[in-house]
């Protein structure tokens, strides 16, 4: 048999497969929903922008408007479906059955393996049973002193900055403040990012989230990971960055073992002498139980680390940065917040507590609206293990579907005047029959955040201290500032603001 036929042979059963699937049920389920019109074998990749502005307008305002709140879209001959009605949200974050990731979370698996955020089914409720305890707010309350140091180092750098620039690109920044929280929270470690520019292991970090995305958004994401990873530069360039990573973190995790291991089993319980309970590396917590015989394998332990790593970095960091932004932007709002913050703490430059938190009944509303207005995860996305209706149409087993948080927050019917900055739309009268899941950017039911409460917390104090310090304020030039859809809502170009100390 010459080359030309086989290659003919190949060729006409790949038709005729293609032609059996356009006819399949399953074909037909998905393009019964909205949606643009598809391509031979490429489905709509070739209509997605590469740009994460471009992604974030395509997705979650074009096709929306076009579509409606329910539409598909293919991703080769892979289909992806996307919504942002409350009733859908529903209806998906509150099911025991769709709970597991989409196969979009396959890009992360190479970096998180199978932490929290990507394991499914029986693993990941015997995981998430464990870790609930280490998010008790009687611990978390033993975090603030590692959120107020790092707060203070933050604006100690500014200081340091504003002796040369008056204008200051506040992203990367927070960037490494939140870095500086997670890696001691996580890990039990301090690395200094705020003060040590040169870390490989920092790079690393920054550089993996790109080049995953970039990834995604290129016809990269067709590959296997055997190839990529083996036979593009890209792929190996990822791999570098991933090994790094990966062997900081069991270097670490090999110290603190050790540290565990001759810590005497009383000295080591959750709870102290007095009954309180300590504050504990989430890192200790996961040996401590491996030790107690909890079936956690070291690399096991790294996922989780990692996991936390990913989810308690970057997140925090650009609802810090967007708050800035918002209170740059709405000057008023920033002296109602300044105003409340002078009554609780008046000139004293003590540290924030938990106590205090509850008392910002306005620094809280503007938090929630700029969580509702730049969602730092933008989208949510899940796996459909078996056909769910949504909107009067069925949405076969095997699909990807999109939660877009950030239709979803600018939806009008439920946020009149949507791109509007209004703190008071989470005044408690103002909340009276809002369906709740108009507003998620912590996702919601079974697969919540777990560490919602820590980021909030997180993302106050910092805020706190840096505006009993200093007022924020941006040079019309640059507004508006783009919104990038990546992993999470990035501002594109950074985010340069005004700085003026108050004193």
């Amino acid at each position: 048999m010459d080359v030309l036929t086989v290659v003919l042979f190949f060729i006409v059963a790949s038709l005729a497969w293609y032609w059996r699937w356009e006819r399949s049920i399953f074909v037909r389920q998905v393009d019964d929903i909205p949606g643009p019109p598809r391509v031979f074998l490429f489905g709509n990749i070739f209509a997605l922008p590469r740009d994460g502005p471009g992604l974030l307008q395509i997705f979650n305002v074009k096709w929306t408007k076009a579509y409606g709140h329910i539409y598909r879209f293919w991703r080769g001959m892979f289909a992806i479906v996307n919504i942002s009605s409350p009733s859908d949200v529903e209806v998906i974050l509150t099911s025991q059955v769709h709970i597991n990731k989409s196969i979009t979370g396959a890009f992360l698996l190479p970096w998180l393996g199978d932490g929290l955020l990507l394991s499914a089914g029986d693993k990941w409720r015997k995981d998430r049973k464990l870790l609930t305890p280490a998010f008790h707010f009687q611990i978390l309350d033993g975090f603030f002193d590692v959120f107020n140091r790092n707060s203070e180092i933050f604006v100690e750098q500014i200081k340091k900055r504003l002796l040369v620039e008056k204008e200051i690109d506040i992203y990367p920044m927070t960037s490494r403040c939140t870095l500086d929280i997670i890696c001691e929270a996580a890990m039990g470690i301090q690395i200094d990012a705020q003060l040590n520019y040169d870390s490989e292991y920092i790079t690393a970090i920054d550089r993996i989230e790109t080049m995953i995305q970039g990834r995604i958004n290129s016809l990269l994401g067709l590959l296997p990971d055997w190839f990529y990873f083996q036979f593009t530069p890209h792929g190996r360039k990822l791999q570098k960055f991933l090994d790094l990573v990966h062997g900081f973190t069991r270097k670490v995790m090999m110290a603190r073992k050790a540290i565990v291991d001759e810590q005497n089993a009383d000295e080591a319980a959750t709870e102290n002498q007095s009954g309180s309970r300590k504050r504990r590396a989430f890192l200790d917590l996961l040996l401590e139980a491996a030790r107690k015989g909890a079936a956690m394998s070291e690399t096991d332990i790294i996922s989780q680390v990692d996991t936390f790593m990913f989810e308690g970095h970057d997140t925090t960091s650009a609802a810090v940065t967007w708050f800035l932004y918002c209170m740059a932007t709405h000057p008023h709002e920033q002296d109602r917040v300044y105003q409340e913050l002078q009554d609780c703490f008046g000139d004293s430059d003590r540290p924030c507590t938990l106590e205090d938190l509850s008392k910002l009944k306005h620094l809280d509303c503007c938090i929630k609206e700029s969580l509702r207005l730049h969602p730092p995860v933008p989208f949510i996305r899940r796996g459909i293990n078996q056909d769910v209706r949504l909107s009067g149409h069925t949405i076969p087993a095997k699909t990807s579907l999109g939660i877009q948080i950030y239709a979803l927050h600018h939806n009008e019917e439920f946020f009149p005047d949507p791109e509007a900055y209004k703190p008071e739309r989470f005044l408690p009268d103002q909340t009276i029959g809002r369906n709740p899941f108009a507003y998620v950017p912590f996702s919601a039911g079974p697969r919540n955040c777990i560490g919602q409460k820590f980021a909030l917390y997180e993302d106050k104090v910092i805020v706190t201290t840096l505006l009993r310090q200093f007022r924020f304020d941006i040079h019309p030039d640059r507004l508006p500032i783009r919104e990038s859809l990546n992993m999470i809502l990035k501002p594109e170009g950074g985010m340069p603001l005004l700085i003026t100390p108050r004193c």
